[in-house]
């Protein structure tokens, strides 16, 4: 998956505010074991984006799928553009 440095920029703040997120979860026992999945998707998400020529997991594109619609949910306007953009090559 070749994603443009706009792209890469937007996943990776998507990333960081949900890892936040997820650390906020982890002090709650009964999430911990789905938030220690996660948060090992998002590490395993952020070491693939510096190799160009990775390939996904179903667990991974499927994490980047969630957290793309939900930013497209909160946006307001024509601004969704980049977001679909990286959501049409993670359904590649």
């Amino acid at each position: 998956m070749q994603l443009s440095l706009e792209e890469m920029n937007i996943l990776s703040e998507r990333l960081e505010k949900e890892e936040a997120r997820l650390h906020q979860q982890f002090q709650n026992p009964n999430a911990q074991e789905e938030a220690r999945q996660n948060l090992f998707i998002i590490s395993t998400l952020q070491k693939k984006f510096r190799d160009l020529n990775a390939h996904l997991t179903t667990d991974e594109r499927q994490m980047i799928r969630h957290l793309l619609q939900d930013e497209i949910n909160h946006i307001h306007g024509n601004g969704t553009g980049i977001y679909e953009s990286i959501l049409n090559k993670v359904s590649e």
